[in-house]
């Protein structure tokens, strides 16, 4: 749960500047707009693969947790 709390967090502070922002920030430097779209859909999808891949974690964390008490079921 902390973990998934950092990253959010830090998602937010990312979150600052718009995918807009970074895509023209990125043409500015003269690389092409569709290879700044690219990098930019990247990115998100990254965020998003680590965001399913900590839910994962604690889901499997409370469902290993959860078993190792028999008397609650």
């Amino acid at each position: 749960m902390k973990k998934l709390m950092m990253m959010m967090s830090a998602t937010l502070l990312a979150g600052c500047v718009s995918p807009d922002q970074r895509i023209a920030d990125c043409t500015a430097k003269g690389v092409s707009y569709d290879t700044c779209y690219l990098s930019e859909q990247q990115r998100q999808q990254g965020i998003n693969n680590a965001s399913l891949s900590a839910a994962y974690a604690n889901a499997a964390r409370a469902a290993d947790t959860h078993s190792k008490h028999p008397h609650h079921n």
